[in-house]
């Protein structure tokens, strides 16, 4: 049987001066024990750290269709095991089916194939934690007499399942995810499972693999990690195979509303390690304090954003360079202003701002002690392509700006 290490995650409480539950801005109220990311999170470069995703599978909000190859190979110790792994990894707290108040829930969708496929169950059929374990157990009970494993056949049928599950626009809002079980891995041609991995993907699907791996084969592993989405594929000998996909499953429903940019540790990969941030270029110019006025009003629960460390503030600059409206020399507004008596960072309306702590970035002869010049701008200092901070009168100086707000995930239900 699959074995579950759980992890436990960081866990503390905003501590504030102003009264709220819960703030969408501590990176410390959004994990679940047994989460585990893909990738681990940087170290920060400062004493704040940014938002990490949401953490709370009880809370997750996907379509999900799982693929299960039960064909003989598989062997019928195996598809229990599969059986067995499905109902863990989804049957944790998460709300399953459609019959809710709350939008955060999950629907999840049954395809078996072997030479053929078999939709099982459609995105609509299961609708509780109950209904999920019968549904499984009982499909996934025996293998079939069937030698052909055309992986192909299933993720074709999911394709499937996700389309009509969408019809008439149905959770169009809603991320979706393929898993993948398997024993083996063929085709060529009309049966090449890649084209139509590679065309889930491209339409914003993300897959997920598991290799049944009794022999050590290779080739199956090999296989299957060309069509995974980059970092998630898994063999089935994994002794934390629940916590990864659950992680998936969670990393998945972390994004970004459109016209918004998720935080990453890295701007150039798509694939490196996100935060529970979205960063939007405003490129109309404005004073400071009118941007901050703005991009409060541009997403519930924006501000100016920050930059706690240099990953933050180097990935800010490269969102800039990418916006073909900006150009040198570079110059934005960011979240950062002198107020009480000192330099604090902008957080949502109604929260305390965090001070200035840690890393800074200020050009040289900065900050100047003019009483007016209480905001601050990322500006390019010299010919070098970086930036600095420079304090600027926060009511005259008009300069384009960076706004930030929290990923959609399963703290932030986004419609």
């Amino acid at each position: 049987m699959f074995k579950l290490v759980t992890l436990a995650l960081a866990c503390a409480a905003f501590v504030s001066s102003q009264t709220a539950t819960w703030n969408p801005w501590d990176p410390y109220t959004t994990d679940t024990p047994g989460y585990q990311a893909s990738t681990p999170p940087p170290t920060p470069g400062g004493t704040n750290v940014d938002r990490e995703c949401g953490g709370d599978l009880a809370n997750l909000w996907l379509d999900v269709v799982v693929v299960v190859d039960n064909s003989k190979g598989m062997t019928a110790e195996g598809i229990t095991e599969v059986a067995a792994n499905i109902a863990t990894v989804f049957g944790n707290g998460t709300k399953i089916g459609t019959q809710y108040t709350d939008p955060r829930s999950t629907r999840l969708g049954l395809v078996t194939y072997n030479g053929q496929s078999t939709v099982v169950a459609d995105l609509n059929a299961i609708q509780s934690i109950d209904q999920l374990y019968s549904t499984v157990f009982s499909a996934l009970s025996s293998v079939s007499t069937s030698d052909d494993s055309y992986l192909a056949r299933g993720i074709g049928a999911a394709e499937m399942v996700l389309q009509q599950g969408r019809n008439n626009g149905i959770r169009s809002n809603y991320k979706r995810l393929v898993v993948v079980y398997a024993s083996a891995y063929k085709g060529e041609g009309e049966l090449d499972p890649i084209p139509v991995a590679d065309r889930l993907k491209a339409s914003g699907v993300v897959v997920s693999t598991v290799a049944f791996d009794q022999d050590g084969d290779e080739a199956l592993l090999a296989g299957l990690t060309n069509i995974a989405s980059t970092n998630y594929a898994y063999t089935s000998k994994d002794l934390n195979l629940v916590g990864e996909l659950q992680g998936v499953a969670l990393q998945t429903n972390c994004f970004c509303p459109n016209l918004w940019t998720q935080y990453k540790a890295n701007f150039d990969d798509e694939n490196s390690y996100k935060y529970g941030v979205c960063i939007r270029s405003a490129t109309i110019s404005s004073s400071w304090t009118a941007a901050k006025f703005a991009c409060q009003n541009l997403a519930k629960n924006g501000f100016l954003a920050t930059e706690f460390d240099g990953q933050k503030h180097n990935f800010m600059f490269k969102v800039a360079r990418n916006n073909t409206a900006f150009s040198a020399p570079y110059i934005y507004h960011i979240g950062l202003s002198y107020v009480n008596g000192g330099w604090n960072w902008q957080q949502p309306a109604g929260y305390a701002l965090k001070p200035l702590v840690g890393y800074s970035s200020w050009n040289p002869s900065y900050p100047k002690q003019f009483s007016s010049n209480i905001g601050v701008v990322n500006q390019q200092f010299s010919s070098d392509l970086t930036v600095g901070w420079q304090n600027i009168n926060g009511y005259s100086v008009a300069e384009y700006y960076m706004c930030e707000v929290a990923s959609c995930d399963t703290q932030n239900y986004c419609a």
